[in-house]
């Protein structure tokens, strides 16, 4: 079972703008093993974290770079990960999930990260993968993260 927060707020944090009108990225914020991505990021060397950071850039500014950040299709596992995503850099991998959390604007995409890794071989581990699809699906997780996206919203219009 996931343990979700108690408050919608404390669900994600935002490593892009909060104000970009078609894409960001943030972690997600739960208290599970699975959930990774945010506590090994802090503990990358300044150099890991501006690359990536270079690359969830290009990502929220729609630059295609399959080699620094991709999905999977269809065709791959089945099918049962294609709103999964994966940022690359070096050996490190940050999983996450892609989702349409504005309820009047379905074109804005938002990638949660969820774990990390180090890959040294050349396919993905599906464990990885399962495990971010299973908080993907978790609808509470689904209603914290729009009802903290529609709150911004509010915010920003106040």
């Amino acid at each position: 079972m996931i343990n979700t927060p108690e408050k919608y707020n404390d669900i994600i944090e935002f490593i892009t703008s909060r104000d970009h009108n078609k894409r960001g990225v943030a972690f997600l914020l739960l208290d599970d093993r699975k959930v990774t991505a945010k506590e090994s990021f802090k503990n990358l060397t300044l150099n890991d974290e501006r690359q990536l950071r270079t690359k969830f850039d290009s990502w929220v500014d729609r630059k295609v770079r399959p080699d620094c950040y991709h999905g999977w299709d269809k065709l791959a596992f089945k099918g049962r990960y294609t709103n999964c995503f994966v940022f690359e850099h070096q050996a490190h991998r940050f999983y996450g999930f892609l989702c349409h959390p504005k309820k009047l604007d379905r074109s804005y995409e938002l990638c949660v990260l969820v774990n990390h890794t180090r890959k040294y071989k050349k396919h993905t581990d599906p464990k990885f993968l399962a495990d971010v699809e299973q908080i993907r699906i978790t609808l509470d997780i689904q209603r914290q993260i729009e009802s903290y996206i529609e709150d911004l919203a509010k915010e920003r219009k106040s």
